[in-house]
């Protein structure tokens, strides 16, 4: 079994090393997703059908992001590692059952709830088919909301754990059992509504088998149930007090982005032809699927890597403050953004580089035609601009959190979210799509930014002299790989002007891996090392159990 604490090996490599590997099966699950997004691309197109599966799936989602991944894990960690600490194992294993039964309760009765809500206003309200549909949609995946947060939880016990290979495995099994699904589906006569109604019962089905996975799979770390109430009842409370700062400030980046998609839903024209509450709409039907795939592809770089990071740096950073270890801390929270910093900021340039020809590989066929493929590029390219951004507020609100600051990420977020709102309102009509997608990218790093600037000035924790230098570094090495992909592109397109499918697979791909090998070059040669680092961990010094 993993263990974030070892007596003799190298504390630096071995979190880079959990990083890589979390990272990888992140990779995987991130393009069995892509698979995904295609396939229903190609059966649905970009339309009503696949507006209303957008938003309503976005509801499971981010209570997966809010409560299972982020704020419920981010306030359950610390105290997990402190009974672990003073306690023992018995004691962490009480504490993880307890709120385990807590949340599934919660969620349960928010699940009844929501439905006999749903319920009622299907059957008193006389609503548009986009209306009906969305609502129906809702009804049909609200539960998978109570599910994968259960799962979320027993991953966070897990992470408690050391265990962090387990975990990253869930999202591959959904995507996989995902995939399968919409596939037969698509070879069946039903309607598209049948066929969506279809793939949201198949993913309530997938929640429910992880659920009974994750029984066995936390026996396998070294869980035990133990339920005690009297002895844990202090801890959930504890977790419960203080997760509603953490929700909300976890919140901004998501809400954000789910902010997007309802102003795509009401800013978009009726399908029918009727007159809507606007005179002039400036989004088309498709757009709120279109915002969905953009933000798909933004949490692919972020998933692969800010993700990985944030999870393996977050319970390493709240024991070093637990035990008042600030010299690490400092060490492992600027390397953590000097990380940031040398893989976000190229990836953030290459998927703008790369969103058009990227968009027409992956979702350009069946009903998703010439238009939804060029509409679905530029929302790419304009949510790729916020990459780094988002990798690091991974990385410094958790940061805050591991030092028991959960109101300064809070302040600044509501502050931002505001800030977003006004940029979708003044972007919406002078660029449509493209401008939710920038105001999301605009809120995004100017919240990075003075989150980092502000933990810095509560913690003095941020060595700015190692992160401007990668800084500077990266932007050299981006510089001349933005350029060398420009000059590769004129290239073959003067050799190869053929535009088949294979013939832009094949350009891409070569397109790709020059501009990261002379990325790559470049960094080695101006002393660039992150990067390196990540791919082979150097040792630096041993983090002892006391």
């Amino acid at each position: 079994m993993e263990t974030i604490l070892t007596e003799s090996t190298d504390h630096h490599g071995g979190v880079l090393r959990r990083v890589r590997s979390v990272g990888v099966l992140t990779l995987i699950s991130r393009v069995a997703g892509l698979i995904r997004d295609s396939i229903m691309a190609a059966q649905f197109g970009n339309g009503a059908i696949s507006d209303a599966f957008a938003l309503a799936f976005r509801v499971p989602n981010m209570a997966r992001q809010l409560f299972g991944e982020g704020a419920l894990s981010t306030a359950f960690l610390p105290v997990f590692l402190r009974d672990r600490e003073q306690g023992g194992l018995e004691a962490a294993h009480r504490t993880g059952t307890a709120v385990l039964l807590v949340i599934a309760l919660a969620l349960l009765c928010v699940v009844i709830l929501t439905e006999a809500v749903l319920a009622a206003i299907s059957l008193t309200l006389a609503l548009p088919y986009e209306a009906l549909l969305l609502l129906n949609l809702l009804m049909l995946l609200t539960p998978y909301l109570l599910l994968v947060c259960v799962v979320a939880q027993a991953s966070a016990i897990m992470h408690g754990l050391g265990q962090f290979t387990l975990p990253a495995l869930y999202p591959i099994a959904l995507n996989a059992l995902w995939i399968v699904s919409a596939w037969c589906l698509g070879q069946t006569s039903l309607t598209a509504e049948n066929r969506i109604y279809g793939v949201s019962w198949s993913i309530v089905a997938i929640g429910i088998l992880q659920v009974l996975l994750c029984v066995p799979a936390l026996h396998s770390v070294g869980f035990r149930f133990e339920l005690d109430w009297t002895t844990s009842r202090s801890r959930v409370v504890e977790i419960t007090r203080t997760m509603l700062p953490v929700v909300l400030g976890l919140s901004i980046t998501q809400l954000n982005t789910a902010s997007d998609s309802i102003f795509a839903w009401i800013f978009t024209a009726p399908v029918d032809g009727e007159a809507g509450w606007l005179n002039h709409y400036p989004l088309t039907a498709g757009t709120t699927h279109a915002l969905y795939i953009g933000q798909r592809m933004l949490q692919f770089p972020i998933g692969v890597f800010g993700a990985a990071l944030g999870t393996v740096i977050y319970p390493v950073l709240t024991l070093h403050a637990e035990r008042r270890q600030f010299d690490l801390f400092r060490a492992d929270l600027t390397r953590g953004l000097r990380l940031v910093v040398a893989i976000g900021v190229p990836a953030s340039m290459g998927l703008v580089l790369i969103a058009e020809p990227l968009t027409e590989l992956l979702f350009q066929r069946g009903k998703f035609d010439v238009r939804d493929s060029q509409q679905t590029a530029s929302i790419i390219a304009m949510y790729a601009l916020g990459v780094w951004a988002a990798c690091g507020l991974m990385i410094s609100q958790r940061a805050f959190y591991a030092c028991g600051d959960r109101a300064t990420p809070l302040r600044i977020g509501l502050a931002i979210a505001v800030l977003n709102i006004v940029l979708n309102v003044a972007l919406i009509y002078p660029l449509g799509a493209r401008g939710l997608a920038l105001a999301t990218s605009l809120a995004t790093a100017t919240q990075c930014v003075l989150t980092v600037i502000e933990l810095h000035r509560k913690t003095s924790s941020v060595d700015w002299r190692l992160l401007s230098a990668t800084g500077m570094r990266t932007a050299i090495a981006t510089t001349v790989m933005c350029c060398v992909f420009f000059a590769t592109e004129s290239l073959l397109q003067s050799i190869m002007p053929e535009h088949s499918s294979r013939i832009r697979l094949l350009k891409t791909a070569i397109e790709v891996s020059a501009s990261v090998i002379v990325y790559a070059g470049i960094g080695w040669l101006i002393g660039l090392k992150e990067p390196l680092e990540l791919c082979r961990p150097t040792k630096v010094h041993t983090l002892r159990k006391e």
